[in-house]
């Protein structure tokens, strides 16, 4: 399926680059741009052609954009963003009347009405529109030509005392048992998805025992140390086995490693049906409007659970922030991010990076696998809209100059993944305090990451939507995608997220490229003995960016190249434990540098060296 900005290259009849500048709606039509044209003309071509073109061979689709212009804005001198926001004011209003600005009657007249306006000349106002049109329909894409140096885009309520069910059988001094609330039943789904997850076969006693040993044997949190202490009495009460089956079996929201008791018995070894069915129920009505893409809404919420540092299980980092994109037209969840510490912008950004990554590659990385169909978005959207606590600022340029993405703030935005996740977690405002969490003190990172995953992924394949006749997020996209999804846009997935990463000051050290107390070293310092020269003639400070969630690899900006990211590894030697967040570093211990001691000499001894 052809996109916005795609690029496709023709060797014949002529060698030339085509740039998909916009599709109609029915998808009939679009109108493509030759990249390397000397004029501001635009072709109008049937688009079943060009798939032809392309099933056929004629034509190859360029998987990198090598004219797409993504900078760092801080590496922009005062003079190119001048030259930059001249430029956009005068294109903004004449790009944003599509397709008319496309047709060559219009565009003539639009653009004698701009000379007016703004007092340039046509030759200009044709050239900023060949530029826009050739580097990626971005405002960046009117920045100085100093940037080709860059490279290419690299359940009954309980009541209290009253235990619900049939008494015990074997009641022994064990009391009456207790009540399956709530809180339990969101216990019992945390340790499903947590055994699901680190063992190849799952057992359902495996499970339980693995439960009880991990959220009810009695511990409590330091209060000022934040260390996992444990508790002198254990739990008075604890869930039965016929509890924790029970639930298991009338639970739709489990990993799909798990199977109802009743299916199991009759599957007889065959495989499991799709744990994730897409599809809708019946016959159908899709919403009047909207699109996939047209807008995405950012939303964060804390989580109340207590994490802990997977270097040492015995200390906690803090409560997780989810950062969650969803497409405001299917309600699928389009990006993740689990983040720690206050709700900040760069954290969510991470969220809207995710958005165009390799989904399927992300989920293995935490021992889910899935179909690529399972989470099919890889996609930026036209509109971003932002929770208010997110704040932003002028952060909210980058997002326009690089990919042409305008932000707006909401507040409200498609909710209806806060319930499937609230199951698990309890969900709290993004800036309350948490309560003390039964969950509290066992989960690290990345086992809480692989239960969100899960989340999401029942959300986006099972939840019905009430307002999509019961069809489900992915299938309503699935809809949207192949009815109505010309606008949407794509971008290199290493390009996207480092350029959306946070930035630093990091120092250039003889001991290598420092940044929160860790050395890193890449092939560029090593080639260009960065190091030899710290040590000789002294620090100096370098720009990076890095994942506050994997401090494994940051990445050095080029002030040359600005579309250039320098991979940069933590230096061997140090000690330093692998894949560990921002926040695990900093609650280390951090060794105290022994002081030499001097060696004992006599008075006389001591004058008489000074002396010399």
């Amino acid at each position: 399926m052809l996109l916005r900005n795609d690029l496709l290259q023709y060797t014949h009849p002529t060698q030339r680059t085509l740039r998909v500048l916009w599709i109609a709606p029915e998808q009939s039509h679009a109108y493509v741009f030759d990249v390397a044209a000397r004029s501001a003309d635009v072709e109008l071509v049937a688009l079943p052609l060009l798939q032809a073109d392309l099933r056929a061979g004629r034509a190859r689709l360029l998987a990198a954009d090598p004219y797409l212009m993504v900078v760092s804005q801080e590496l922009l001198p005062p003079k190119h963003l001048q030259l930059r926001e001249r430029a956009w004011r005068i294109v903004e209003a004449l790009v944003a009347q599509e397709p008319g600005i496309y047709e060559a009657r219009l565009r003539g007249q639009l653009v004698a009405q701009a000379t007016v306006d703004h007092g340039v000349s046509h030759p200009t106002i044709y050239r900023y529109l060949r530029r826009y049109w050739q580097r990626g329909q971005t405002p960046n894409a009117l920045l100085p030509d100093y940037c080709n140096s860059g490279g290419r885009g690299k359940v009954r309520q309980a009541s209290a005392g009253v235990k619900r069910g049939r008494p015990r059988k074997n009641d022994a001094g064990d009391g009456p048992g207790m009540n399956a609330d709530e809180e339990i039943r969101r216990t019992f789904r945390v340790a499903i998805a947590r055994y699901a997850a680190g063992h190849a076969k799952f057992s359902r006693l495996g499970a339980y025992q693995q439960m009880l040993a991990d959220f009810f044997s009695g511990r409590r949190i330091d209060a000022g140390s934040g260390r996992v202490l444990a508790a002198q009495d254990a739990p008075a009460a604890l869930p039965t086995f016929g509890q924790f089956n029970y639930w298991l079996d009338h639970d739709d929201d489990r990993p799909p490693e798990v199977v109802r008791r009743s299916a199991a018995t009759t599957a007889r070894g065959l495989p499991s049906p799709d744990p994730y069915p897409p599809g809708a129920d019946g016959d159908w009505q899709p919403p009047a409007d909207g699109r996939p893409g047209a807008c995405f809404h950012l939303d964060v919420v804390r989580t109340e659970v207590q994490l802990v540092s997977r270097a040492d299980r015995q200390q906690t980092i803090g409560r997780p922030l989810v950062y969650v994109a969803i497409d405001a037209f299917s309600h699928m969840v389009a990006g993740v991010y689990i983040g720690m510490g206050a709700a900040s912008w760069q954290h969510a950004m991470l969220a809207l990076a995710h958005c165009g990554a390799d989904k399927q590659r992300y989920s293995q990385q935490f021992g889910r696998r899935i179909e690529a169909v399972q989470w099919p978005s890889r996609h930026l959207p036209d509109t971003l809209s932002t929770h208010a606590a997110l704040g932003g600022g002028t952060q909210r340029d980058t997002l326009l100059n690089n990919f042409n993405l305008r932000c707006v703030a909401a507040n409200d935005g498609p909710d209806d993944w806060r319930a499937v996740l609230a199951k698990r977690f309890q969900l709290l405002a993004p800036d309350a305090a948490g309560a003390p969490c039964r969950l509290d003190g066992v989960l690290d990172l990345d086992q809480f990451t692989r239960i969100v995953i899960d989340c999401v992924l029942y959300h986006n394949n099972s939840a019905p939507l009430a307002r999509a006749g019961h069809a489900t997020p992915r299938a309503l996209w699935e809809w949207g995608v192949a009815h109505r999804g010309g606008s949407l846009k794509t971008y290199p997935e290493q390009l996207l997220r480092c350029s959306l990463m946070p930035a630093a000051q990091a120092t250039v050290t003889a001991d290598g490229i420092e940044l929160s107390g860790v050395a890193y070293t890449c092939a560029r310092a090593i080639n260009e003995r960065w190091f030899e020269r710290a040590r000789s003639r002294g620090q100096w400070h370098v720009r990076v960016v890095y994942d506050p969630a994997d401090m494994d690899m940051i990445y050095l900006l080029d002030p040359n190249a600005p579309m250039q990211f320098h991979a940069c590894h933590m230096a061997d030697g140090g000690g330093m434990p692998r894949h560990l967040a921002a926040v695990e570093i900093a609650a280390l211990p951090r060794p105290v540098p022994a002081i030499p001691a001097a060696p004992l000499r006599s008075t006389t001894h001591a004058i008489a060296s000074f002396a010399n």
